[in-house]
């Protein structure tokens, strides 16, 4: 009997921790009313990755990102994407001016979280710090509404978690050649 209540018990541990290692983003707070506007501008250099976090609207949206004024490719099929996979936005530099848009309802619409790039000059995107979890690093959530005028403004129709990967800079790769070099030549002498 101890062994079967020590596997109930253990099963039960492992079930909580499980839960426990996808912190989902917070849920827009406010439904019904224009989220406020935000703007982006990258603190580093490096690569713009997006991790989908969620929400799958009843139109296919797919998220990109408008750096310095030109659009990229956009990716992370909301009704396709696992929770926490990636998707390359772009490399950008320290200082670039970042605007996030959704290709909503298949591409027939696309629109910015800068609101004076909409064409119904309202604000699609919420955003929010998120602490991060086992399969989201710490980063800003992008929350999308995907209806003209805002629709029901409940920001529920997808969702990412975006992050810059920064590229090290060339002091740091010399420091660690120079250590992986001390490391091989230490590991030839004995």
């Amino acid at each position: 009997m101890k062994t079967a209540t020590r596997r109930l018990l253990l099963g039960a541990s492992a079930s909580l921790l499980s839960l426990a290692a996808y912190a989902n983003p917070a849920v827009y707070p406010t439904p019904g009313t224009e989220a406020p506007a935000s703007s982006f501008t990258a603190g580093a250099s490096g690569t713009l990755l997006a991790y989908y976090t969620g929400e799958a609207g009843g139109f296919t949206n797919l998220v990109g990102a408008r750096i310095n004024g030109v659009d990229g490719t956009p990716g992370l099929d909301n009704h396709a994407s696992a929770y926490g996979q990636t998707f390359v936005l772009g490399k950008v530099t320290a200082g670039d001016s970042l605007v996030f848009f959704i290709d909503a309802n298949s591409g027939a619409a696309r629109y910015y979280s800068d609101v004076s790039l909409n064409s119904d000059h309202v604000n699609h995107v919420w955003a929010a710090a998120f602490t991060g979890d086992a399969q989201v690093p710490a980063g800003t959530n992008l929350a999308f509404e995907d209806l003209p005028s805002g629709g029901d403004f409940n920001y529920r129709d997808h969702s990412i978690v975006f992050q810059i990967q920064a590229v090290p800079e060339p002091a740091s790769w010399a420091m660690l050649l120079a250590g992986a070099a001390g490391l091989a030549w230490r590991r030839r002498g004995r």
